[in-house]
């Protein structure tokens, strides 16, 4: 047996280890079950609160096209429109999806779809539980007339009800009320509106309750923002999804559809506005083109008719021919000289720095293309921005940036092509000056008749070209179309998506079940009160000898004959533990202390000693605590003398000693009167010889004195005991005070020293845990799952 408890104290000197109790944990969850019943039924009660009164979310969705290439480059739909106008010379370029996302969740979009379906209204109606938002349905409608966005910090809100010919309209915030007629227009601090009647709506209940919620534009718009998304679902498809989730699904739709609609025509709007550009183009070039045509025609008339010229030689007909194909290709050079010089003016001037460039230039190279297209619509963007901001945001002054630049680029590209043009035309005018010095040869007339119809020919084609340009250019606008097509028409998902039962009830199952546990984890993980024999065993190595239950009676003295209490038992095996931890018949002095008043040094002294007098052993209580003495109290017995007067006087210990009403083998030393200087008193010479007498006379010597973590009386005492017991209290001593023990353990400032758990409450789901070093012994009662009490046999 010694051995058994010489291993309990082999790593005194050792730091004392942390571990979690999950026992602990588990054991409260579960000991607090019923917590989670509450709050499960409470979580369902909201979450059945939520759903009745909560007005459902639903998510409205549509899937749109967009005509051109994926991230591989490879076309993802053409159209018999895209062919024609490649057919007519007019080149179709993909759009990024990534720019159309940009653009059809643009804020002028957005805005201009807020404005004009006055997305910022809102009309409400209670029905037998909420209010909800009632839309096209409301019997009546204001339209907005003027709206001051900077003066409407919060939504104005309106609670109102309406008949067939007067709305009532009441504000809670500033406590006024006024009525209208259908028709009236109203003047508000914040604005103005007119008061409309809704014919499709029937008033049935002149009482119904109603609501009109007046936003700022401004708020609106970012809400919206923020709501509506637009994205691409996979790379390789040029797919976007359009989605925004609220409580008035009809509104919703309405508005996705207009936002497309708006988009597609807000881009057929750029096309044609290039378009009708290059065709004002050219029908100013035409007027110009024509009446030179017509000198020409004139001339040739008068010079037949002054010189009777019908005819000419054969000769001088195919000279004619010949010199015709050579002015022919001279004046194609020259028609494509003299458009890109007028394109290249028309660049130059800075009053044309913000209009769109005509596309007649007949450079057929791809990188001009693509430069030209993206120039006019960094222009149509800027024109865009320029609708709701000056000429000094950062976005125009971004885009001037870039328009500079591609002049630049267009102009160095123009000059480029005009190098090659001009190349190739002074090699067609050395060939045609062959032809004129053949020409020459001929009669005067018929030379001067051939050069009228060579500048007849080259004015000529330069009209047939200037008109088949406006042709194809006015075709291409016929067909101009917008850059997506819709694959799924905007609509609501056929069930809202909350609040539903499928995610309500497990929420309120998940929190139900979370926040007790929370609270519970968090309880423990702040309380710094000694709960269980873990919180001991974490802070020290001193083994726990004795667990102490709590006594639900309050009684003092819970050791007697005929009790077989759970406590009573548990002092009887603290008794039994005195074997080993006293061996030797020498060791008979115990030493009862704790770190500070009311952890119940005292009530384990008294019932230890009642114990070990049962057992046929004489035992001496001997209230050392001259501070703060109880025991005699307990007992209730006198103290007119003690051990301070055994101390300062000569009298014998025998006349110290008092029998006890616990058992007659069990006596009493009192504190006698309490000094002012006790700790002088427990250090004085005759204390030694006041144990000297005990020991002879008694079996065991338990010994009560002051708490060891307030004064240093225990210490004083310490060369006179064999075991110290150090009473430790649930939810009253602090786990920091049980390192006390441990340190006086490592600086052995007390041989043999051990620890009593002290007046132990059931901790719910934990049980108890009591016995020799929280073993469960003697009567341990546990109640089952069902509640039933089981029983263990008794062992002596």
């Amino acid at each position: 047996m010694q051995d058994s408890y010489n291993d309990l104290n082999v790593n005194r000197n050792v730091s004392p280890h942390h571990d979690i109790d999950v026992k602990f944990l588990v054991g409260k969850i579960f000991g607090n079950w019923y917590w989670y019943v509450l709050s499960v039924f409470l979580f369902i009660v909201l979450a059945t609160f939520i759903f009745f009164y909560t007005s459902p979310y639903y998510t409205v969705m549509g899937r749109v096209l967009v005509n051109g290439y994926n991230s591989q480059g490879r076309q993802i739909v053409g159209t018999d429109q895209a062919t024609v106008l490649g057919d007519l010379g007019k080149n179709s370029y993909p759009n990024s999806v990534s720019n159309e996302i940009e653009i059809i969740h643009s804020r002028t979009i957005i805005e201009k779809t807020i404005h004009d379906l006055e997305l910022n209204l809102q009309y409400f109606g209670k029905n037998a539980i909420r209010y909800e938002e009632i839309y096209k349905e409301s019997p009546y409608f204001i339209h907005v007339l003027y709206l001051n966005d900077d003066k409407i910090i919060e939504p104005v809100e309106y609670d109102v009800k309406a008949d067939d010919k007067k709305v009532w309209f009441e504000d809670e915030d500033t406590d006024s009320s006024f009525t209208a007629s259908y028709g009236d227009t109203l003047t508000f601090w914040y604005g103005s509106w007119v008061l409309e009647r809704n014919p499709a709506v029937a008033i049935k209940n002149p009482d119904r309750h109603l609501g009109l919620t007046i936003n700022s534009y401004h708020a609106t718009l970012k809400m919206l923002m923020d709501d509506i998304e637009a994205i691409t679902t996979t790379e390789f498809v040029n797919i976007i999804d359009l989605s925004i989730t609220a409580q008035c699904p009809s509104k919703n739709e309405d508005m996705l559809r207009y936002m497309v609609d708006l988009y597609v025509k807000s881009d057929v709007d750029n096309k044609n506005r290039i378009a009708d550009s290059t065709i004002a183009f050219i029908n100013t070039r035409l007027i110009k083109v024509s009446e030179d045509l017509n000198n020409i025609d004139k001339n040739i008339e008068t010079f037949k008719k002054e010189n009777g010229i019908t005819d000419i030689t054969d000769d001088s007909k195919q000279l004619l021919q010949l010199s015709s194909t050579v002015s022919n290709d001279l004046a194609d050079k020259q028609v494509q000289l003299k458009v890109v010089d007028d394109l290249e003016k028309y660049l130059m001037d800075e009053h044309n720095n913000s209009r769109v460039m005509p596309t007649t230039a007949p450079i057929q190279d791809a990188a001009f293309v693509q430069t030209l297209e993206k120039y006019n619509t960094l222009q149509l963007q800027r024109q865009g921005y320029l609708q709701n901001s000056t000429e000094q945001n950062p976005n125009v002054k971004s885009i001037d940036i870039q328009l500079s630049q591609l002049r630049g680029d267009l102009l160095s590209m123009m000059r480029t092509f005009k190098r090659g043009i001009t190349t190739e035309q002074n090699e067609l005018q050395n060939r045609n000056d062959q032809v004129t010095g053949n020409i020459k040869k001929v009669p005067t007339k018929e030379r001067i008749y051939i050069d009228y119809t060579r500048k007849q020919n080259v004015v000529q084609e330069l009209y047939l070209y200037l008109l088949q340009t406006r042709e194809q250019t006015e075709v291409s606008k016929s067909y101009n179309i917008g850059p997506i097509r819709v694959i799924d028409e905007v609509k609501r998902g056929p069930m809202p998506f909350f609040p539903t039962w499928v995610i309500l009830i497990p929420c309120a199952l998940f929190l139900g079940l979370l926040v007790p546990s929370v609270v519970i984890f968090l309880k423990e993980l702040l309380n710094t009160k000694v709960i269980t024999t873990n919180d001991i065993t974490n802070a020290t190595y001193v083994p726990v000898v004795a667990d102490i239950n709590h006594t639900k009676d309050g009684k003092a003295i819970v050791v007697s004959k005929d009790d077989r209490s759970q406590v009573a038992e548990q002092f009887r095996t603290l008794r039994t533990n005195l074997h080993f931890l006293l061996p030797d018949a020498s060791d008979k002095t115990v030493l009862v202390t704790s770190s500070m008043g009311g952890e119940g040094k005292s009530f384990v002294a008294v019932n230890l000693a009642a114990a070990v007098a049962l057992s046929g052993k004489k035992v001496l209580i001997m209230e050392l605590d001259l501070r703060k003495p109880y025991i005699y109290s307990i007992l209730g017995v006198d103290n007119n003398e003690g051990f301070s007067n055994y101390i300062i006087s000569d009298i014998n210990a025998r006349d110290i000693i008092k029998p006890t009403s616990l058992h007659p083998d069990c006596y009493y030393i009192g504190p006698g009167m309490l000094p002012p200087n006790p700790a002088e008193l427990l250090a004085h010479d005759r204390v030694k010889q006041l144990f000297d007498e005990v020991k002879s006379e008694f079996d065991y010597i338990i010994v009560d004195c002051a708490p060891v973590g307030l004064v240093t009386d225990a210490l004083l005492l310490r060369k006179y005991v064999d075991t110290v017991l150090y009473v430790v209290r649930q939810r009253f001593t602090y786990k920091k005070q049980v390192n006390l023990v441990q340190g006086l353990a490592n600086d052995k400032k007390f041989k043999n020293i051990n620890i009593v758990f002290n007046d132990i409450k059931r901790v719910p789901g934990y049980g108890y845990t009591y016995g020799y070093n929280g073993s469960q012994d003697y009567y341990g009662e546990r109640k089952s799952f069902f509640g039933r009490k089981k029983r263990r046999a008794h062992t002596v």
